[in-house]
């Protein structure tokens, strides 16, 4: 009885393992899920990028973080409960703020303040449990710039703007060239 015992008893631990490997890696597991549709902001506004995990579960012991592709530039980081602003790319420094609110249900929002114009473009999303990582793209659409140009226009030459007909009307002086 005894040796049949112990020659059961490797296969049966080996079974064991299996299971329990399955079972880890299997939990570990989530999508990454944001916006299906390009956010529009207009230049010095807020805008907020939302991102969240399925199945929902509590991500405060996750890593969080968004960068810009394709070089990685950290826009906003979050490891060990903590917002992690000395690996963030400079020119998001003082403009982000992580909306932790929902973050036990698995959703986090990233807020930028005062919009540039360079902030156009993609933006990633990523949770990362332990070993296990997820990511979602989303796209930034900035507005407002050929406004922002005219009014520039404006100031720079001294210009009308009428905004009742939104028309802008130009009136160029000519300088003598020296």
């Amino acid at each position: 009885m005894a040796s049949f015992l112990s020659s059961l008893l490797p296969s049966c631990l080996s079974c064991l393992l299996l299971l329990l490997q399955l079972s880890s890696s299997y939990a570990g597991q989530f999508r990454v899920i944001g916006p299906g549709h390009p956010i529009r902001a207009l230049v010095g506004d807020e805008v907020e990028l939302p991102c969240r995990i399925l199945p929902g579960r509590n991500a405060t012991g996750m890593e969080v973080g968004w960068y810009r592709p394709p070089f990685s530039r950290v826009v906003h980081l979050y490891r060990n409960g903590k917002d992690q602003d000395g690996e963030q790319a400079p020119e998001y420094r003082g403009r982000t703020e992580l909306l932790k609110e929902t973050i036990g249900e698995g959703k986090v929002t990233l807020r930028i303040r005062k919009v540039r114009f360079s902030d156009e473009g993609g933006f990633t999303c990523f949770f990362r449990d332990h070993s296990y990582q997820e990511e979602v793209a989303m796209e930034l659409k900035v507005e407002g710039k050929l406004r922002a140009e005219i009014e520039n226009l404006h100031r720079t030459f001294g210009k009308c703007w009428d905004t009742q007909h939104s028309q802008v009307s130009l009136m160029f002086h000519s300088f003598p060239v020296t």
